[in-house]
């Protein structure tokens, strides 16, 4: 299984309220219905915890792919024509100067 993991920090002026609804009910399903080859999306939205200030980040995107040929593909659409679609919608949400995202091969400890 390879992944590609991001940390997302939202655009400069949008509340995390916004950013949260935003990346659930419009990007995630943009994602699931464009991304080519990809098994399993997952985001992870950041908690508030009780004096702990605001996150460094506001969530976690997983995207999960069942090879690297896969991944190749997929990066070769994001970074093409056809994957403009996502990258404007991107702009409307994240700080894409902050992102930070890699390729990981997982390798499970514990199920």
């Amino acid at each position: 299984m390879v992944k590609v993991i991001a940390l997302l920090k939202r655009k400069q002026g949008m509340t995390r309220e916004d950013f949260t609804r935003y990346w659930r009910e419009k990007h995630g399903p943009l994602v699931a219905r464009v991304f080519p080859g990809v098994r399993r999306y997952v985001q992870n939205h950041a908690a508030r915890l009780p004096g702990r200030g605001e996150p460094q980040i506001d969530g976690v995107a997983e995207l999960w792919f069942d090879s690297l040929e896969s991944w190749r593909t997929a990066a070769d659409f994001i970074q093409g024509d056809q994957g403009k679609v996502i990258r404007e919608d991107e702009e409307k949400f994240l700080d894409r100067s902050r992102m930070v995202s890699f390729v990981a091969e997982e390798k499970v400890i514990k199920e």
